[in-house]
This record gives structure tokens, C-alpha cells and sequence, in this order.
């Protein structure tokens, strides 16, 4: 029979609901209307007799010649000039069917290419596939032999070849191959799609036309119909297969690492334990925290109080009338700002600073050789950005002090060193007015003209300086090397108070110095042998408890001593304690080395959402525990969570205790440090445990450059508030 013949009789098979077949006269359809009704009534017919016998009768050879045929010229398919973006929507979706069409076989290769180039960039994948083939052509030289038989049954070979692929699902679950399909069906998609979208075939623009020249006869038609239905059959249940796979795939390799992180967390829970608090212990921090911070507005009694709760002397916020030329020096760590702040109308500044580090001699030596070197970096500042340039001989620059260390102010010029944290410990100054001891420096050298004019806590300076953006912010808190808040307190409660009691004086912002807290055992619930251990080995035992769960200086510190202890159980690393110092040195420095992981290394580790864990492995490997296992990463990105969490609920707890003393309907509070700035799993926690303290209205903000700005804002306020006294006893003498 000849292949007219054949596609005639096979279009009656169809067409015909009886077994007899009838010839369809439908010309050379070169009525295009006929053929959309013969599209549009294809839905109606009876398609019982498409039975396998029919279907089978179809000749693969033949098919593969007609697809091959159907192959466009690879010229023709990636041809630049005929890329063109549609007219219109409309226009974009005929595209894409004609090109669908017309390029069918070829986007069939490209998928192809595509799916070739994910395996063999997969060589798990690979692997498992050759292996799985290799079982089928096991199977099919085993049932020319003899045919598999089970219970007197036998087995058919598709079956047998099923059974082997459902035995080879596990396998490429493991490597990953519901990402790969999911990759292959998205890669695919996106490229068919863009292309057909953008290249414009030959005389497309004519539907009709297009599908004349393409079909000579009717009996063409009524097969390339057939063919497109059979296609997009086939097409939809081999999608829905493989996606079906994929979700599979997907899902089985999340519940196999659900498992076995279940596992690694049975293993440490009895270490981190201690380190995740209750519901109930973060509000008795709370309670201890609140009474703390009452009994030392009450006075200065260091042996029975865990906070100093200094007064700053400082009662107003920013008006938005401040004006002025000032510098700032801010010291706070193991490097310190010098910054030149301009103030303009309605607290406009401009700012421009210069970091200057600290040698570390310095921060261990004379007290006196600290402000020297601070008093040199400043004349080399004003010198190098010309600050004296067109500036009167007699001129003197006004320079707000930012010193974030506990002091007992006397005024906002006078300020006594109580303690050292952060790491300093310079001799001579404890005790000592700092204030006094900068300004000595400056006079020492010649032709420096500074005078300082006020002390400014780096809490206060964060306060001041979103205070003039938000005029409900009333409370500032650093929560970065170290930890402190401070806040506007009515002079009322603060019974220690022997400045002025007037209406001037309404208010004071206090420095609530927390990070003392449990200096006499009232966070002895929460701490643990680990807290205690660090504590032991720190440069201020006995001091600054609070600080020490919570601050960056110390957060690294406790994880680090975490992992010794792990390591010392043998639940990391095992085996690797017995190893010779010869030949993992850097590893044993680590284990040994107070302070050699840091704060950011919690960070990073916290926020590793690599499958594989790439980024915890790259930190331990960059501070010497190389090749680190899946279990070894996993525990310790554990450990950092916890320690991380127990800090931000922490920090949240003591932010509760502000926000609820202030007592107002909507608080802003102004946040700075590298914790609130960087570490951003941190920030999420804290937000999320104090949304959860504190019911009314509140919000945490960033503060800009606040220890520069809000320190030039102090100063000018002072200045603005003595001239305005200096005017009043002008217009109103006594």
C-alpha cells in the first residue's frame, strides 16, 4: 500500500466510528475554513478505536524519517537577522505556536544537548545512569536465556526493566536527580521560549497562508493533527512524570537530611541546653534587670549595685536651631574616629572622618602616651584636610569626646574613668579625668588649638543623632565590642541627682552602663560553665557578666570554647586530638588560641544555607580544622545558632526593660554596633523576641554615624543653650 493510501485508511480509522472505513473528500484543502472546522470537531470524535493494535501500526522508521525531514537548517534556526521582538502580545503568542511548529525537531535537540551536557556535568548522575543501564542490559541477556519467573509467574521484560529503575530511584535521589530534571525542564523551557518568542519565521504574518503551503491535501491535514495531539499527549504525561519525579526526588532528600539532623542535634543537646532559654528565664532577666537599673538611680553604692546608671548630663534633645563647625573623637576600640561635622539649618551636617588605628602597645601601656597619640592623629587630620586654613589665628575648634567606657560625670566636661573594657587596660587613667587628660595632650602641642567641650557617651551620641530625625526616640543602645543603652529618665526618679531641679532640668539621659549586670550573681540561673570559663580567662573577671553573652568581643570566644569542648567529648573532629601538634600546627593553635574566632565567623556560619554547608567548611578550613565532615559543619553551624540566639534574646530582654520604663504610646529606639548592623540572623531574633515582650507600639532603627553626628549635636545643643541664657540675662539683667 503506498503511504497515500496508508495515511487515507488511517484517517478513516479515525474519522469512522465503525470498523469499515470511508474516504473523507476534503479536496486539497485549500479551503482554510474547513480545516478549523475539522480542528474545532476533532474533540467530538469518537476515538474507542484507538486502540494499541491501531497505534501500533504506525511505522517507527517512518516516523523517524518524517521528524527528520521536519529538521530545519541549523542556519536557518540561529540566523540573527530574523530575531526580532513581536508587535504585540497577540502577536509574541502566534510566534511562539509557528515556531513551536516549525522548529519542533530541532528544540527537540536542543533539549537533548541540554540534558546530555547536565549529566555529564554530573558525574554522580552519570554514573548512577550508566549503571542503571548497564543492570537493564543485564536483565535483557538474562531473559534470552530464559525468562524470569516468581511463584510461577513470569515476568515480562518491561517489567523487569521497571524494577530495575525503581531500584536505581534511591541512588539518583542521593545525587541529585530531582534538581537536575527540574534544571533540564527549566533550561529547556526558558530557551524554546525566548527563541520562538523572538525569531520571526517567513511569512508568518499570513496564518492561513503558511498552513496552505505547508499541507498539499487534506489527508496531510488531518495526519499533522493527529500527529500534533499525539505529540502534546506524549509531552504532558512525560512532564507530569518527570516533574512527579523531581517533587519526589526533592522531597525524599529534604526528609533524609530532616533525618539526619535530627540525629547530629540528639547528639549535642545536652551542651547547648544551657545556652536556650525560656520563655520564663528571659522574663526574670528582665525583672533582675529593671530592679538593677532602680536601685542604681537611687545611688552610687558600687558594692551592692550591678549598674552605675550615670548621669550625662545632658537634658535636651536637638531643636533642629543648632549651627556650628565641630570635631569629634570617637575612642571605643581597638581603633579610633576623628571626624570634622559641620551643622546647618534644621540639623543638615556634613561629615567627613578619618580612621586612625590604635598599636596595641598603646592599648596596654601609659594612659598618658594614648591621648598623646590621640592629640598627634588629631593635628595631623586638620592639617591634611586644611580644617585651619582661613580660620583666624585666635580661632579654636570646638571637640566633642565620644568615650564609650564607664564614667561618672560631674558635668559635661568632667568625667572620671571608672573601669577599662573592651580590651584596654592603660595604666593611670582609672580614677583619672579623661577629659582633663585629652585637653593636656592637646595643650602639649604647640599650635593645636582645640578645646574639648563636652564628654559624650557613644549610647548618647546614637540617641542624639536619630533624635533629630524621629522625635519619639527616646533610648539609644550599642550592641556591638561591647554593650550599653541609655535613655531620657524624669529627674524625679532619679534620686541620686544633686544637679539642678528646675523646669529646665525636667529630664536627664542616663547611661545604664548594663553591661555590668550580674556582677553580684543575679544571672547566675542563666549562666553557664562555658560563660564561666571565658569569664575566668578574660582581661576583667568578675565584670561586665552581661556583656560577655552578648557583646562581639565575646560571642566568637564562647562558640570557639564550644567546639574544644565537642572536641575534648570526641563528637567533632574525632580522632584528631591524638594527632601530633607536628601535623595539623594551625589546628592545634585554634583549639588553644583564646579569641581566634570571631564574632563575624558566627555570622557567616548562622547564615550558611549552602546544601552542602561550602561556607562553613571554607571558614574552618581558613582557621586551620581542615576537611572538616557534612557532621562537622552541621554541629557547629548548631553551636553558632544557639549562642547567636541566646544573645538576641538577651539583647531583646534588656530593650523590653527601656521601652516599658519610658511608658510612652510609640518609642523609637536608635541601635548601633556591628551585631545590629551586620549580623543579620541576630537582628532578625532580636526583633522577633522583643516584638513578642513588648505589646505597644515600637520600633528599632539604625543610627547613622551616631557617635559622630550625636556628639557634634550634643555640643551644639550646649551651645545653643547658653547663648540662649547668656541673651536672657542680656534682655533681663537682675
Amino acid at each position: 500500500m503506498s503511504d497515500m493510501s496508508t495515511t487515507k485508511q488511517l484517517s478513516g480509522d479515525i474519522l469512522s466510528p465503525s470498523s469499515q472505513h470511508s474516504e473523507v473528500p476534503l479536496g486539497t484543502a485549500k479551503d482554510i475554513s474547513l480545516f478549523f472546522l475539522f480542528t474545532n470537531s476533532f474533540l467530538l470524535i469518537d476515538r474507542s478505536n484507538w486502540t494499541l493494535s491501531n497505534i501500533q501500526k504506525l511505522n517507527v522508521s517512518e516516523l523517524y524519517t518524517r521528524q527528520r525531514q521536519s529538521l530545519r537548517s541549523w542556519t536557518e534556526f540561529f540566523n540573527t537577522n530574523q530575531f526580532k521582538v513581536p508587535a504585540n502580545i497577540k502577536a509574541g503568542g502566534r510566534r511562539i505556536l509557528l515556531n513551536v511548529e516549525h522548529f519542533q525537531t530541532n528544540y527537540a535537540i536542543v533539549t537533548i544537548l541540554l540534558s546530555i551536557y547536565c549529566i555529564i556535568t554530573t558525574p554522580a548522575l552519570l554514573f548512577v545512569l550508566l549503571a542503571m543501564g548497564a543492570g537493564c542490559y543485564l536483565v535483557s541477556l538474562k531473559n534470552r536465556e530464559s525468562q524470569l519467573a516468581i511463584m510461577g509467574r513470569q515476568i515480562s521484560l518491561t517489567h523487569q526493566y521497571l524494577a530495575v529503575m525503581c531500584l536505581c530511584v534511591p541512588l539518583l535521589v542521593m545525587v541529585g536527580a530531582g534538581s537536575a530534571i527540574f534544571w533540564i525542564l527549566g533550561a529547556s523551557v526558558v530557551v524554546i521560549f525566548l527563541h520562538a518568542l523572538f525569531h520571526q519565521t517567513p511569512n508568518q504574518e499570513a496564518y492561513g497562508v503558511q498552513m496552505e503551503e505547508m499541507a498539499s491535501s487534506s489527508d496531510y491535514i488531518i495526519e499533522f493533527k493527529i500527529d500534533v495531539f499525539k505529540t502534546l499527549k506524549l509531552v504532558g504525561i512525560t512532564a507530569s512524570v518527570l516533574t512527579a519525579i523531581g517533587v519526589s526526588a526533592y522531597y525524599i532528600n529534604r526528609h533524609l537530611q530532616s533525618s539526619k539532623r535530627i540525629i547530629l542535634r540528639d547528639e549535642v543537646r545536652n551542651i547547648l541546653r544551657p545556652f536556650q532559654l525560656t520563655e520564663e528565664q528571659i522574663r526574670r532577666v528582665m525583672a533582675n534587670l529593671n530592679t538593677e537599673m532602680t536601685n542604681g538611680l537611687k545611688c552610687d553604692d558600687a558594692a551592692t549595685n550591678d549598674l552605675a546608671m550615670f548621669p550625662t548630663y545632658v537634658h535636651h534633645g536637638p531643636s533642629g536651631q543648632e549651627s556650628g563647625e565641630y570635631l569629634v573623637v570617637d575612642l571605643g576600640g581597638s581603633n579610633f574616629r576623628v571626624s570634622h561635622v559641620v551643622i546647618e539649618a534644621r540639623n543638615r551636617m556634613r561629615l567627613n572622618n578619618k580612621i586612625f588605628l590604635i598599636p596595641h602597645s598603646l592599648l596596654l601601656g601609659e594612659g598618658e602616651k594614648l591621648f598623646d597619640y590621640i592629640a598627634e592623629c588629631l593635628q595631623r587630620f586638620i592639617d591634611d584636610n586644611k580644617l585651619s586654613l582661613h580660620k583666624s589665628t585666635d580661632y579654636k575648634f570646638d571637640l566633642a569626646f565620644t568615650f564609650s567606657f564607664p564614667c561618672k560625670q560631674t558635668s559635661l566636661r568632667e568625667a572620671t574613668l571608672v573601669s577599662w573594657t573592651k580590651g584596654f587596660s592603660c595604666t593611670s587613667v582609672v580614677g583619672n579625668d579623661v577629659v582633663l587628660m585629652l585637653q593636656q595632650a592637646i595643650n602639649r602641642r604647640k599650635g593645636l588649638k582645640i578645646e574639648v567641650v563636652a564628654l559624650v557617651n557613644d549610647t548618647v551620641g546614637t540617641l542624639m543623632a536619630c533624635s533629630s530625625i524621629y522625635r519619639d526616640c527616646k533610648a539609644g543602645v550599642i550592641l556591638g565590642t561591647g554593650i550599653n543603652a541609655c535613655y531620657f529618665e524624669h529627674i524625679e526618679n532619679v534620686p541620686k541627682w544633686a544637679g539642678l531641679r528646675d523646669n529646665t532640668t525636667k529630664q536627664i539621659i542616663i547611661s545604664t552602663e548594663w553591661g555590668a549586670l550580674g556582677k553580684n550573681g543575679c544571672l547566675d540561673f542563666i549562666r553557664t560553665d562555658i560563660d564561666r570559663e571565658l569569664d575566668e580567662s578574660s582581661l576583667t573577671p568578675q565584670q561586665q557578666v552581661f556583656e560577655k553573652m552578648i557583646s562581639a568581643l565575646y560571642l566568637g570566644e564562647i562558640v570557639r570554647l564550644i567546639i574544644v569542648d565537642l572536641v575534648q567529648r570526641s563528637i567533632l573532629f574525632p580522632g584528631r586530638m591524638q594527632k601530633s601538634p607536628s601535623i595539623r600546627p594551625d589546628y592545634n593553635i585554634f583549639l588553644i588560641l583564646r579569641g581566634s574566632f570571631y564574632a563575624k565567623h558566627v555570622a557567616d556560619i548562622e547564615s550558611d544555607t549552602t546544601e552542602d554547608l561550602s561556607i562553613t567548611a571554607t571558614i574552618l578550613t581558613s582557621i586551620g580544622i581542615h576537611e572538616p565532615s557534612y557532621d562537622d559543619c552541621y554541629i557547629i553551624r548548631e553551636v553558632c545558632k544557639t549562642v547567636s540566639l541566646r544573645a538576641a534574646k538577651l539583647a531583646a530582654a534588656a530593650i523590653a526593660v527601656l521601652i516599658n520604663r519610658l511608658n510612652m504610646p510609640s518609642v523609637t529606639v536608635a541601635v548601633d554596633g556591628t551585631l545590629f548592623r551586620h549580623h543579620q540572623k541576630f537582628k532578625k531574633n532580636l526583633i522577633r523576641t522583643l516584638d513578642r515582650l513588648v505589646p505597644r507600639t515600637h520600633r528599632l532603627v539604625l543610627s547613622e554615624d551616631g557617635s559622630s553626628k550625636g556628639s557634634a549635636l550634643v555640643a551644639a545643643v550646649d551651645r545653643r543653650l547658653k547663648t540662649a541664657s547668656v541673651t536672657y540675662e542680656k534682655s533681663f539683667p537682675s
